[in-house]
């Protein structure tokens, strides 16, 4: 079975090793970066999951051992804070995959299973308790074709009885997102600047998979062009993070940002905030799917809240 290494001085690193241990996982467990760096030396690691807040080294110092020493093991790291509060450190380090305590036990072991072993990253019925043939799809071929897309997702979420918090912010989410796969991904960066419509080269699509069970629904968005990268993604919630708190101390000051606020980009940055779960992810110059869960009713104790996941596949 796979090895996993867990840094955590606090003791819920007992928590999130019987989560691994009853999925079948063996797990080391350390409470420092050094310890963690020596335990590296000695044994092989398939995941490593480290807590943001070590004593001594802190686990941004271990995350760049790990990326230069060992390259190959996907790590996990976890937070009681707010993580845009430190997201420079992340932007600069390049990390993809950030949760915050206390961790959901699903979310947890299915990305780290993700991490590992790089199957099953697509697909919506990968992330739902949901058959495949129990998800609908839309299919997108020209810009003029977004809102009516968005709009019959809307309808058959009525249909099923789902009860949607903020119907106006999931459309701008959805509505950004897709604009991005369909313009963006497409190489129509121009046109979008200027508002153009788009039609899609014959055989170009980007699709549009929603469902839903008894915890919730889900829904995804897919291009086959593969062009969104973590880098990418870091960015946007960058800007979008500087941007939130540029609003904040402007509300304090009464200084005039109206200038500087752009009226894009936010879509990212909602999907960390608003959904319960959700996965960017990406095959270079292939695909790229980004998944959105949303509870029924959220789990007490587990509230919304920012979190970072990107799982890149290398093939």
């Amino acid at each position: 079975m796979y090895n996993i290494l867990i840094v955590d001085f606090s003791p819920y690193r007992e928590t999130i090793a019987r989560i691994f241990r009853e999925a079948g996982y063996t797990v080391v467990a350390c409470e420092s970066a050094f310890d963690a760096m020596a335990r590296l030396k000695s044994s092989d690691f398939d995941l490593i999951v480290s807590e943001v807040e070590l004593p001594g080294d802190n686990a941004f110092d271990l995350y760049n051992y790990i990326t230069t020493y060992y390259p190959f093991i996907p790590a996990i790291m976890i937070t009681e804070k707010d993580i845009d509060t430190f997201f420079e450190h992340i932007f600069r380090e390049g990390i993809g995959n950030v949760l915050r305590k206390p961790l959901r036990e699903k979310e947890l072991v299915g990305l780290a299973g993700k991490l590992i072993t790089r199957k099953n990253i697509f697909g919506l019925n990968n992330y739902m308790d949901t058959p495949a043939e129990g998800i609908q799809k839309v299919r997108i071929t020209a810009s003029d074709q977004i809102r009516p897309a968005i709009t019959a997702l809307m309808q058959q979420l009525e249909k099923w009885g789902v009860q949607v918090n903020n119907k106006s912010v999931l459309n701008l989410i959805l509505n950004e997102l897709i604009i991005n796969s369909v313009y963006h991904s497409h190489g129509y960066t121009k046109e979008k600047e200027e508002r153009l419509p788009v039609k899609l080269k014959k055989g170009e699509f980007v699709d549009l998979y929603f469902s839903q069970n008894d915890q919730g629904y889900g829904i995804s968005i897919t291009d086959y062009k593969g062009n969104l990268t973590k880098q990418k993604i870091l960015d946007s919630i960058r800007r979008a993070v500087e941007e939130s708190q540029m609003i904040l101390r402007a509300y304090e000051t009464g200084e005039e940002i109206s200038d500087k606020v752009s009226e894009t980009g936010r879509g990212i940055d909602l999907v960390r905030k608003l959904t319960s779960e959700y996965y960017f992810v990406i095959r270079n110059k292939v695909r790229t799917e980004i998944i959105l869960l949303f509870d029924r009713e959220p789990p007490a104790g587990y509230e919304t809240h920012s979190s970072l996941k990107i799982i890149e596949d290398p093939n």
